[in-house]
């Protein structure tokens, strides 16, 4: 009896030891499933600025952008992406001035990125949400390139990088919700785009986009600082019982053309081009951006040189959304920008900008220089 009671036992104890490896495998491999499915990324950038405008006093400021992101894979066909960043109440630029007190304009942290993303075949996605940009930017003429739109998208390409790549892309966007008897400000856009490899190192990117905004004309600017700007967009004022609101004079229907050639010579050489026309403005409706690059910096050691020249008037896109850094951000503007880029090490980099430009430029009587300097140091992960 005793035999059989120290048998019974050891099967127990055998047995529960054997369970316990089971359940453990599952776990390691549960987290094995949870790592592949998973990817944390982000970065800080802190940068050192000076801002030098014509007929103020020169401003000298330190700032940082931060960023803290997930993409997690929920099958093989739906995925979400999530990240925090500071500065999110302004929706072209991330940064957070370290100013007032330590309090840190800006420093709060909020939703920069939250979509989802559904790829039912191979080439063709639907976004939904606050996502990135779904739309071919060559440069920042229409779009910084820190904003982040709200809406659903679909991409769709065919092809391959090798010959010849065709890529289809739209949006539906919400841009200003409005409760009430107001209607809200939309964005609908069509995006057509080819790219052909002509040789192992050459390949040439042209495309087209329609940017269709609705219910802007007359309706308040879309102003996140409060301050009834513009932006550089035409306005006009319009009075609803005891308010006067600033609200835009044009509607805003943008055709874009744009262009981009590559050519791999030991380093990689790239010439880029943007033209937009506001379709629905009678005036001060074009605007350009031409530029060159040569290098990139991501390995440790490599390097990166960019040059462009802009000129955008004041109703050619929507001054909300465009650069915020060519002579301060929004439209009627010109000018040079001029970059440099180091990659210290790996996921380490040293960035020097320096633009000089002239601004108002609709008005021969108040056009003024601005020049900026941007140097950056970032860290990523």
């Amino acid at each position: 009896m005793k035999r059989a009671t120290t048998t019974m036992v050891a099967l127990g104890a055998a047995g529960l030891w054997a369970a316990a490896a089971i359940a453990q495998d599952g776990l390691n491999v549960d987290k094995v499933k949870w790592a592949e499915s998973v990817k944390v990324k982000g970065d800080l950038r802190y940068r050192v600025e000076q801002i030098d405008e014509e007929g103020k006093d020169t401003r000298d400021r330190q700032r940082i952008r931060a960023r803290l992101g997930v993409d997690g894979k929920a099958n093989d066909q739906v995925s979400v992406g999530m990240q925090l960043a500071t500065g999110v109440s302004d929706p072209v630029s991330r940064n957070a001035t370290l100013s007032g007190g330590f309090g840190g304009e800006g420093m709060d942290l909020g939703l920069d990125l939250a979509y989802i993303k559904y790829a039912p075949l191979d080439g063709v996605a639907f976004v939904g949400g606050k996502m990135k940009n779904p739309f071919i930017n060559v440069s920042d003429l229409i779009w910084d390139g820190d904003l982040t739109p709200e809406g659903i998208a679909v991409n769709a390409s065919v092809g391959d990088d090798k010959s010849v790549e065709l890529f289809g892309n739209a949006g539906y966007i919400w841009v200003e919700e409005r409760s009430g008897e107001s209607d809200d400000t939309m964005l609908y856009a069509g995006q057509a785009a080819v790219k052909v490899r002509l040789t192992p190192e050459l390949y040439v990117l042209a495309g087209g986009t329609y940017y269709a905004y609705e219910n802007m004309e007359g309706y308040p600017v879309i102003d996140f600082q409060n301050t009834s700007k513009s932006y550089g967009n035409s306005t006009r004022k319009a009075v609803s019982g005891s308010v006067t609101n600033t609200v835009y004079a044009n509607e805003y229907t943008i055709a874009e053309g744009f262009a981009e050639i590559g050519y791999w010579a030991g380093v990689p050489l790239r010439l880029f081009g943007q033209y937009a026309v506001n379709t629905d403005a009678d005036a001060f409706d074009t605007g350009y951006l031409v530029g060159a690059a040569v290098g990139k910096a991501k390995n440790p050691g490599t390097y990166e040189l960019a040059y462009s020249y802009y000129e955008v008037e004041k109703d050619a896109v929507v001054g909300a959304f465009t650069d915020s850094d060519r002579h301060g951000g929004g439209t009627d503007g010109n000018g040079h920008k001029i970059s440099a880029k180091y990659q210290l090490a790996k996921n380490w980099q040293f960035g020097a900008t320096y633009f000089t430009n002239s601004k108002t430029i609709s008005d021969a009587a108040k056009e003024h220089d601005y020049e900026r300097v941007q140097l950056d140091l970032v860290a990523s992960f």
